[in-house]
């Protein structure tokens, strides 16, 4: 017998629905059932994981409020078991309970499909449910490596490391202003290493030096655009590491003199979670940069104990506001007022404001309305290698 492409959605995909209020989770499936689910619900928590495991449901709906256990329980067991399914968060508890559960799920590595309210109409739920036919970029993950000291140490010894180009644009215009220049590790599949996966190795490691300054080396020959209609900023992170080589600032100020850079063209990023064991050795190489024309950026800003010490302290011209709280923006008010008090210090201290890890149009909506000067993020344009980043245009020129 022949079958119809409604069946085959319908077969495709399942909710798994835990709520001990059986009549609520009774309501939930017959709802999930006029978008062609396959829906059942379990009052008891046990049950509910050990049905996960079993039949792999394609969404699960955890409420927070249960008789046996609490939903974060469920949510880390979730993880444990290395659950794959779309993740939908429940409560009656109220908007602040239901955002730090959904970031609880997210930094668990779930994902997050979002959150309901309850009580909640078929159409929020329906609405959610239609989200997943449109991953968001944020679900998009490299592949996992295991990376070992004498590969790093190889590596560098053949010169591997390139940089890949990330676009920023004005929040205004949504010309293109510049690019962040990010470090990747290209391998023989054609696959690449992402910078989390070896950075941090490399820093304890004893390797940092080596690498920035052949990731460096390649992005200051290779930046795109040069000619562009106007002199575009190129951001290069930084490690607080790279600070205790006394030689580096002047190394970076005759690097640029090779290629015919401006100083004033390059950004330099430094994580605001960074620390050194001499802060004065921090103020003093960072203030050396300033003085040779180079920019600075203090990056993740929001996220650690010590930004504003840091603000104050060191001389920045540019302030990134952390991805956690853009990538929440259109769904979370707390994210926009915290989004908004960053965009409202860095103005009041006549910093530039970028925002990163913008991934749909309402977040740069959002953005533009708060007055943040630039943004980057999979919506703009994702990382591109030299001769990708030729062909893309900002989204003033689309």
């Amino acid at each position: 017998m022949e079958v119809t492409v409604a069946e085959k959605t319908k077969v495709s995909r399942s909710l798994l629905v835990l709520d001990d209020e059986k009549d609520v989770a009774a309501t939930i499936c017959m709802m999930a059932a006029t978008a062609a689910y396959d829906a059942d619900y379990i009052d008891d928590a046990d049950i509910f994981l050990e049905k996960v495991a079993s039949s792999a449901p394609t969404h699960v709906a955890v409420d927070l409020q249960l008789a046996d256990r609490d939903g974060i329980e469920v949510i880390r067991k979730l993880a444990e078991m290395d659950c794959k399914a779309a993740v939908i968060i429940m409560s009656g508890l109220g908007g602040r309970i239901l955002e730090s559960s959904a970031r609880a799920t997210t930094e668990n590595g779930l994902r997050l499909l979002g959150t309901l309210a309850k009580p909640f109409s078929r159409a929020q739920l329906l609405e959610l449910l239609a989200k997943d036919a449109h991953e968001t970029v944020s679900t998009r993950k490299f592949p996992t490596y295991s990376v070992s000291d004498e590969q790093i140490s190889d590596a560098l010894k053949a010169k591997v490391f390139v940089a890949h180009f990330q676009p920023k644009i004005s929040c205004l215009t949504g010309e293109l202003v510049g690019f962040e220049c990010l470090a990747r590790w290209p391998q023989k599949d054609g696959t690449m290493i992402p910078p989390d996966q070896f950075i941090g190795l490399a820093e304890q490691r004893g390797m940092i030096d080596a690498l920035t300054r052949q990731v460096y080396h390649y992005a200051l020959a290779n930046l795109p655009l040069r000619n562009h209609r106007s002199p575009l900023k190129y951001a290069l992170n930084l490690s607080p590491i790279n600070l205790k080589d006394t030689n580096f600032p002047h190394w970076l100020r005759n690097k640029c003199r090779e290629h015919s850079i401006k100083p004033s063209q390059i950004i330099l990023e430094l994580t605001e979670t960074a620390s050194m064991e001499n802060p004065l050795v921090l103020l003093e190489h960072l203030t050396q940069f300033r003085i040779h024309g180079f920019q600075l950026s203090i990056d993740d800003f929001g996220v650690g104990y010590s930004s504003l010490v840091q603000l104050a302290r060191l001389p920045f011209s540019e302030l990134k506001v952390d991805q956690m709280f853009v990538k929440t923006l259109s769904s979370s008010q707390e994210s926009r007022k915290i989004v908004a008090a960053v965009v409202g210090l860095g103005k009041s201290m006549d910093l530039n404001v970028v925002a990163e890890g913008v991934e749909n149009t309402s977040a740069l909506r959002l953005l533009r309305e708060l007055g943040c000067d630039e943004a980057q993020g999979y919506f703009i344009g994702k990382p591109m290698d030299v001769v990708t980043v030729g062909n893309w245009s900002s989204l003033s020129d689309k």
